[in-house]
């Protein structure tokens, strides 16, 4: 260990996380490294559009980010070393604090340097032209992380004739990658022309074709215009079921997101009232939540590592700030209720009444911070390996539900509501699964139904009745009863990924190029 941590600690990169030293115990004896503490988002929570919007990652910020990646690599191999299992989840990515988002790669003890070899990697990225692991092999694992970063989907998922659904081996042997002429793919997926021309050309080349190089700057200039790149996108079909009403639509603003109390989000930060069809106020980060309290919203704003509340009135307007007791340092929504998140606690807040509003504390529940994640009305904590979903219900209920099925999963992305939650999780080969589970009645135990999705984009909308809404296909809203076990497939061709669904009070809406619609049953 002595040996092999003093090559790595020569590792001095500010997107390397390297070991620094060893630790020993008080015999001396080594039981550790030590190295630099990194904090960050998991690089693969960017490849969803819901959390692209909510923290304001752009097309320009992934290039950036997928620079410095490419930056890491090399510093890499300048020291002689191969990373070999460079999967999504040895990226860290930095947004807060930075003007501009900057990589971490860590697990930097398990590379290949010197006479130590490595021989875990994550099949996902496994490059199987290549026999054991080079520079090349490291390229290639570079590529499928980083692809996915600009376009929201592995480079070898999407439907293909010929490979049955999740043949992630058989594809990548074949090079069958979404390059390929008949790629079916939804419109959730992102447009290939978002990638820069000269990297558009590499990830061609080594998806497609098996070409193995160093992959350009992601900065390289190019005067030429990607031809070809257009997402090949599956034909909506459809019988016009549903009936789509227009609730927002302005020239110059669009429409991000919509909360249960009927308050759309706009890029600017503006928040627009859908049934009074008016703006109500404004907010500087997009990263927020927007509650319905008595006579008016509290609004809850994640700035630089901090939160910040205010109360608009509905009656007569304007603004006010509310002085938190006590720091905070996330901000969680589950329907109509706002909880936010401190050293060691759970809180649930509202506003109290009296020469002006105050915010108050109205209950508190135990966490581990550091173990914790917080997503549309559901939570994840992991306690010593063991899961627990954290699960808002009623009026001022909350309850820590045991979930094994969650034990060797990292969560990605997640949605609560009455009864049940959605989860899309990733296990340690690369293998994308969602996970729905519906609760009995005393929130005690559950129904679970398990399957596999090709990425961790959950595009759904939970009614306060229980029944859901959801888009996994173009021209197919899949309405359901989970308590139930009622499904209904309405055929649309209106309907497709890109459109995304949320609840407004008891109603299913959803966001498509900035516009708010409400879509109905006929």
């Amino acid at each position: 260990m002595a040996d092999k941590i003093a090559l790595l600690s020569a590792l001095s990169h500010p997107f390397i996380v390297a070991p620094k030293g060893l630790v020993r115990d008080e015999r001396g004896v080594p039981i550790g490294y030590y190295m630099d503490f990194a904090d960050g988002e998991l690089l693969p929570r960017l490849f969803t559009n819901d959390f692209r919007t909510r923290v304001g990652f752009s097309d320009a910020g992934a290039t950036t980010l997928v620079a410095g990646m490419r930056e890491a690599v090399l510093a890499a191999h300048a020291h002689k070393a191969i990373m070999v299992d460079g999967n999504e989840f040895n990226w860290l990515a930095l947004l807060q604090g930075k003007q501009k988002p900057e990589p971490r790669v860590i697990d930097v003890d398990s590379w290949a340097i010197g006479r130590w070899p490595a021989t875990v990697v994550m099949p996902s990225i496994l490059d199987r032209h290549i026999k054991g692991f080079t520079e090349f092999s490291d390229w290639f694992s570079w590529g499928v992380v980083s692809f996915q970063v600009f376009i929201g989907i592995h480079p070898y998922k999407g439907k293909l004739d010929g490979f049955l659904p999740g043949d992630l081996e058989g594809r990548m042997k074949a090079n069958a990658s979404v390059f390929s002429k008949d790629i079916r793919l939804n419109k959730a997926v992102r447009d290939f022309s978002v990638i820069p021309r000269p990297l558009y050309d590499w990830y061609r080349g080594v998806f497609q074709n098996g070409e193995r190089s160093v992959p350009p700057s992601p900065f390289a200039k190019s005067a030429s215009i990607i031809a070809g790149a257009k997402t090949f996108y599956a034909t909506a079909s459809g019988s016009g079921l549903l009936v789509h009403s227009k609730l927002f639509g302005q020239s110059g603003e669009c429409a991000v997101r919509v909360f249960p109390s009927g308050i759309a989000l706009l890029d600017s930060g503006g928040l627009f009232n859908l049934s009074a069809k008016r703006y109500i106020g404004k907010v500087s980060s997009l990263d927020c939540e927007v509650v319905w309290i008595k006579d008016g919203w509290l609004v809850a704003e994640s700035i630089k590592g901090g939160v910040s509340f205010s109360f608009i009135d509905a009656t007569a307007g304007g603004s006010i700030p509310l002085n938190a007791t006590q720091q905070y340092s996330r901000i969680f929504r589950a329907d109509d209720r706002l909880f936010a998140v401190s050293e060691g606690s759970l809180v649930e807040l509202g506003v109290r009444f009296g020469k002006s509003p105050m915010l108050v504390v109205e209950k508190t529940w135990g966490i581990m911070k550091q173990s914790a994640l917080f997503f549309d009305g559901v939570g994840v904590q992991s306690a010593l390996g063991a899961a627990y979903l954290i699960v808002p219900f009623g009026e001022r209920s909350c309850v820590f539900i045991r979930a094994r099925e969650l034990d060797e999963l990292t969560v990605l992305s997640a949605k609560g509501g009455t009864r049940f939650a959605a989860i899309v999780a990733v296990d340690r080969r690369g293998v994308f699964y969602k996970l729905e589970f519906t609760f009995d009645e005393a929130y005690a135990s559950y129904r679970l139904r398990r399957g596999g999705v090709d990425n961790p984009d959950l595009n759904m909308a939970i009614l306060p009745k229980g029944v859901c809404a959801t888009i996994v296909d173009d021209g197919e809203l899949v309405i359901f009863a989970p308590t139930f076990g009622a499904v209904n497939r309405v055929s649309d061709k209106s309907i497709t990924a890109d459109a995304q669904l949320f609840r407004h009070e008891d109603r299913v809406v959803y966001v498509r190029n900035g516009e708010v619609w409400r879509v109905q049953l006929k």
